[in-house]
């Protein structure tokens, strides 16, 4: 009686109507039809929800101008920063360092060999 629910055909969830004679019937969009006796199913459809407000609230501050990193290329004092984490737990994390102006990218991995 579990499998009353579901199409034989292909699987999909039947749509419940009831005849005027009080049975039920379980149809699918692909045409499979079949007769049910369940209590538990339902043809009602579950009303939508309403949307509440319009999403989270950002506050717009000033983004600072980078990460504090002299880049070996250019010079230039200011970097992105990436943590790419570490391989193994007995391992320091890796960090790119990538240049605000020219975007040359520096590896470190403090305690391992570069």
């Amino acid at each position: 009686m579990k499998n009353e629910m579901f199409c034989d055909e292909c699987g999909s969830i039947l749509e419940v109507k009831t005849t005027k004679e009080g049975k039920k019937f379980g149809i699918c969009n692909c045409g499979f039809a079949k007769e049910v006796h369940s209590d538990i199913i339902s043809s009602e459809i579950e009303p939508k929800r309403k949307e509440v407000g319009e999403g989270v609230i950002v506050e717009e501050t000033e983004i600072p101008p980078g990460f504090p990193h002299t880049c070996k290329k250019c010079g230039y004092k200011e970097a992105e920063v990436y943590d790419l984490g570490a391989s193994y737990s007995d391992e320091a994390n890796k960090y790119l360092f990538k240049c605000l102006k020219c975007g040359y990218t520096e590896r470190q991995a403090d305690g391992t060999g570069n």
